[in-house]
């Protein structure tokens, strides 16, 4: 009898975070892991990684997306990396052990989450500590994705805001030389699947996860397009708020592979903290084949950074009537 790797799709009956971390039948899902670190011997030189791990189902066929990203904020070095498979059962194991080799492994322990990573530029070896644990976002998990009129347009969806993350990093740099760094930093991780259809530019999105010093976080979900705007405040203690009434304005709009998107932000969340900040990039972001991502600092009225934001950005929000260009998903770099 053949290990069953897939689960079914549940909505509003869906199980708790352990239950739903498999992948799920006849619908797209992915694992996507954002962090910032900084090398103990030099504590002031940036870092930040991306993991992701996408099931993408479109027209009933499932393909398996793996995408890498490396960033060092002093060089201004960015390095990304995609892979792409028809044939995934081989990439679940278990129920927690996702591998894409010879590239990644992605473990569930008891007390942590570890990855690691090999690319010909960089390698991870990270352990990722579950922090506050996982929190749903949504009503009760479940996220309407910008069209609340269509029952499809639906995703379940939870985040660990807060990963005490430590381990090294291994960089190669052009003489072929490998140098090991020691590193420590923090990690958020994103579970979320459903039905809603990948390649419709309704769907797309500009996602804010504000990760203050002080351990408290926000989730900010917007479909500006339609508009619609979800999102979760995550207090020191845990206790989580959803959050709608915010508003955030761009302070331009640039043009990235003939594609345009905002950048530098100025947020007000009502009730939230201080409630105004401005979300500042600190480099320019990186078009990865279908969106566009950076890290940006959290700057409070009194100009002091409080903390680090990664913003990702999908090219249907600003371009509606451009095609998208998924078949990029379908790239190897």
């Amino acid at each position: 009898m053949k290990k069953r790797y897939t689960i079914p799709y549940r909505e509003t009956d869906h199980g708790d975070f352990d239950a739903e971390w498999p992948p799920h039948k006849k619908v797209s899902g992915w694992w996507y892991i954002t962090g910032y670190l900084t090398d103990q011997e030099h504590p002031k030189r940036l870092y930040s990684f991306q993991y992701t791990l996408l099931r993408a189902r479109i027209y009933r066929v499932t393909a398996t997306v793996l995408q890498l990203a490396f960033t060092d904020f002093k060089t201004g070095q960015h390095f990304f990396k995609q892979r792409f498979s028809f044939q995934e059962r081989k990439f679940f194991a278990d129920e927690n052990s996702i591998k894409f080799p010879p590239l990644t492994h992605l473990q569930r322990y008891a007390e942590d989450i570890s990855l690691t990573a090999k690319t010909d530029e960089f390698s991870l070896n990270l352990k990722l500590d579950y922090g506050k644990g996982a929190f749903w976002h949504g009503d009760d998990g479940v996220l309407v994705m910008g069209e609340p009129d269509d029952p499809v347009q639906r995703t379940v969806y939870y985040s660990y805001t807060n990963m005490p993350t430590a381990g090294e990093v291994v960089l190669h740099n052009s003489a072929g030389e490998k140098i090991a760094l020691k590193v420590t930093g923090k990690s958020w991780l994103d579970r979320q699947w459903g039905p809603y259809r990948l390649t419709e530019p309704a769907t797309h999105w500009e996602w804010f996860s504000l990760r203050f010093f002080d351990d408290e976080e926000v989730m900010l979900f917007a479909f500006p397009q339609h508009p619609y705007y979800d999102g979760t405040y995550i207090d020191k203690a845990g206790n989580r708020q959803l959050v709608r009434n915010y508003q955030y304005t761009p302070k331009e709009l640039i043009e990235v592979d003939g594609f345009v998107f905002s950048k530098g932000w100025d947020l007000v969340l009502p009730g939230i903290k201080e409630e105004c900040y401005q979300i500042r990039p600190i480099m320019d972001g990186q078009m990865n084949l279908a969106y566009f991502e950076l890290l940006a600092e959290i700057i409070n009225p009194r100009n002091e950074r409080v903390g680090f934001c990664f913003v990702e950005l999908l090219p249907g929000v600003r371009n509606p009537a451009k095609s998208i260009g998924f078949k990029n998903l379908f790239k190897r770099v």
